[in-house]
């Protein structure tokens, strides 16, 4: 069974970024976290979703 969540911390090392770039895009709205406790919780699809939607190198090419 996959994850259907990820802490911040799961989630940097799932995409290799660090906690903190997470925590910028939770605060700019770009990723949106879940509080079933006191810490934020992202989910699967959620990241996904985030991460399909990053700029990529070509991207910069235009």
């Amino acid at each position: 069974m996959e994850k259907a969540a990820y802490t911040v911390q799961e989630a940097a090392a799932a995409y290799g970024v660090s906690a903190d770039v997470i925590r910028a895009h939770i605060r700019a709205n770009r990723l949106v976290a879940k509080y079933p406790t006191s810490r934020p919780v992202l989910g699967a699809q959620e990241l996904q979703e985030w991460f399909e939607a990053l700029p990529s190198e070509y991207d910069s090419d235009n």
